[in-house]
C-alpha cells in the first residue's frame, strides 16, 4: 500500500502509526497500531513554558506519555491526588539522594498534580505538521524485537559485517543481530551486574561497552571471544573513540566535580578533566547538571552536552582547556548531540523541541523547530555521506531527517507506538538508519532498520 506524503501527512495528523507493505516486523506480520495517539498529543496539552520544559526533563526520559500511561489502563481521567501520588513514587525511586538521581529537587507534587490534571483531562488534539515542513515519507521499514521483550536496548551500533550490536541494559548482555536472517545472538559479558549503556567499535573490529553501574567500560574482541575492562570510579553515560584510540567518557551523575575521562587501553590510564561549575548555573549546588551526549570532532576536540544544565561543552585534549556555551533555549535539554565532517555541532533540544548547530568557528548558535511539536529529539546523527541529520524522538513515534542545505525536515513514520528512540547509527555503505527503541511500559522493545 504505497502512500503519498500528503496522504500520509493525514494519517500521522490523525495518531495513526502508518505502515506500507514493506513496513512489516521480522516475524513477517503487520504491526500498524491503528488510530493511537502518540505521547506528542498529550504532552502538547501542557501549556509552553519554563514549567513545562522543565517537567519534560525531569519526568519524561524512561516512559512515552502515550494513552495508558496518562489515562491508565481503565481509561479513567487521573485526577490531581492521582498525579501527585505518581510524581512523589517517581521522586522516591529517582530523585536527589537515590542511586539515580535522574530527576531533580524542582518537581513538587503537590504543584504537578493539580498542573497535570486541568491539562491532560481533556482529548488531545492532533498534532500538527506545518504543510511547509512537508514531504513526509512512508519508509522500507523493518522492525525486530528484541528476544527479551522488557529488555531496553540503549545503543546500537552497525559492525563492518553489516551486523547490528545492541545493549542490553536491564538484561545486562549484548546482542548481535543478522539482518539477512533476522535472527540475534546473545553474549554474555563477563562482569556482575554489567549495565551496558554505550558502545563504538574500534579500529580492529573490537567493541568498547560502557558499563554503568560497575563505573567502568568493557573491550571486547569477537574474532576471540575474549574481554578486559578498565574502571572510571563513577557512572558514566557516553563514550566515543578518538582517531589516536583513546576511549572518552562522561560521569553521568558526577557533580563538585563534573567529569569528563579519557582512558589509554593501551597504558590502561584513565585521566579525568573537571569541568567547572557555570557561575550563571540553573542547576542549584550539589545536583548534577546531567553529563549527557558525549562526541569527538574530526579535529579530536570533545563535545558533550549538559541535559539539566542546558550548556554545550568542549574540550581540547591537547591543552586540557574546557569551555562551556549556554543553549539559545532556556531549558532546552540537550541530549545525544554529533559532529559532522565539518565541525558543526548538531544539538537535539529535546525540551525545547528544536534541532541546534553550533558553529566553533564564529561561537553562534542556529536552531530549527522540530516539525511535530513535543516529538522530543532524542539523539541526532549526521550522515557522512551526505551531511543529512538523522534525528530520534522520544515521544512522536517517527524519525526526522534534516537537509542543512534546504534546512528542510522529512518525517518517517514508525510501525508501533511508544517508540522512545534513545540511539542512531547509519551504515552509510548500505544506505540505512538503524534506531533502537526502549519500551514504555507493555511495549516490547525493538530495533528498526529505516530505508529511506
Amino acid at each position: 500500500m504505497a502512500l503519498t506524503g500528503i496522504a500520509l501527512a493525514v494519517i500521522l495528523a490523525a495518531g495513526r502509526s502508518p505502515q506500507s507493505d514493506n513496513s512489516l516486523n521480522a516475524a513477517g506480520d503487520g504491526n500498524s497500531m491503528g488510530a493511537a495517539v502518540p505521547g506528542s498529543a498529550f504532552l502538547a496539552l501542557l501549556p509552553d513554558g519554563e514549567m513545562k520544559r522543565r517537567f519534560i526533563i525531569d519526568c519524561t526520559g524512561c516512559h512515552v506519555w502515550t494513552a495508558d500511561l496518562v489515562r491508565g489502563p481503565g481509561g479513567e481521567v487521573r485526577d490531581a491526588g492521582a498525579w501527585s501520588a505518581s510524581v512523589a513514587k517517581m521522586i522516591r525511586m529517582f530523585g536527589q539522594g537515590t542511586g539515580f538521581p535522574i530527576i531533580s529537587s524542582w518537581p513538587d507534587p503537590e504543584l504537578l498534580g493539580p498542573w497535570l490534571e486541568r491539562h491532560l483531562s481533556v482529548e488531545p488534539t492532533a498534532p500538527v505538521i506545518a504543510p511547509e515542513l512537508l514531504p513526509v515519507h512512508a519508509p522500507e521499514l523493518v522492525e525486530y524485537e528484541i528476544p527479551v521483550p522488557t529488555d531496553l536496548p540503549h545503543d546500537l551500533m552497525v559492525d563492518r559485517e553489516g551486523r547490528v550490536l545492541i545493549t542490553g541494559m536491564y538484561t545486562h548482555r549484548m546482542y548481535r543481530l543478522d539482518p539477512a536472517e533476522g535472527s540475534f545472538a546473545t553474549i554474555s559479558i563477563p562482569v556482575p551486574n554489567a549495565n551496558p549503556r554505550a558502545l563504538d567499535i574500534d579500529s580492529q573490529g573490537r567493541w568498547l561497552v560502557l558499563l554503568g553501574a560497575p563505573g567502568s567500560v568493557a573491550r571486547h574482541d569477537p574474532a576471540t571471544g575474549e574481554w578486559e575492562s578498565w574502571q572510571f570510579g563513577a557512572y558514566p553515560h557516553s563514550l566515543d573513540i578518538g582517531a589516536d584510540g583513546r576511549v572518552w567518557w562522561n560521569g553521568h551523575f558526577t557533580v563538585d566535580p563534573e567529569v569528563i575521562g579519557s582512558l589509554d587501553p593501551a597504558t590502561g590510564v584513565v585521566t579525568r578533566y573537571v569541568v567547572p561549575r557555570a557561575s550563571d548555573a540553573d542547576v542549584p549546588p550539589g545536583e548534577s547538571t546531567i553529563p549527557y551526549g558525549l562526541r569527538i570532532a574530526p579535529d579530536g576536540r570533545v563535545w558533550a552536552t549538559q541535559l539539566r544544565g542546558g550548556r554545550l561543552i568542549r574540550l581540547d585534549p591537547k591543552t586540557g582547556e574546557i569551555r562551556q556555551w549556554r543553549l539559545p533555549s532556556r531549558h532546552a535539554g540537550p541530549r545525544r548531540p554529533d559532529v559532522a565532517p565539518d565541525g558543526m555541532v548538531w544539538i537535539p533540544e529535546y525540551a525545547a523541541g528544536k534541532l541546534a548547530r553550533f558553529d566553533p568557528i564564529s561561537e553562534t548558535f542556529a536552531e530549527w523547530d522540530v516539525p511535530i511539536a513535543e516529538s522530543l529529539p532524542y539523539v541526532v546523527r549526521v550522515d557522512r555521506s551526505n551531511g543529512r541529520v538523522w534525528i530520534g524522538t522520544g515521544h512522536a513515534d517517527v524519525v526526522v531527517s534534516f537537509d542543512p542545505t534546504r534546512e528542510t525536515f522529512t518525517v518517517y513514520p514508525l510501525a508501533t507506538q511508544g517508540a522512545l528512540i534513545r540511539h542512531i547509527d547509519i551504515d552509510e555503505q548500505r544506505g540505512e538508519v538503524w534506531s533502537a527503541y526502549g519500551a514504555s511500559p507493555g511495549v516490547p522493545s525493538k530495533v528498526a532498520r529505516l530505508r529511506p
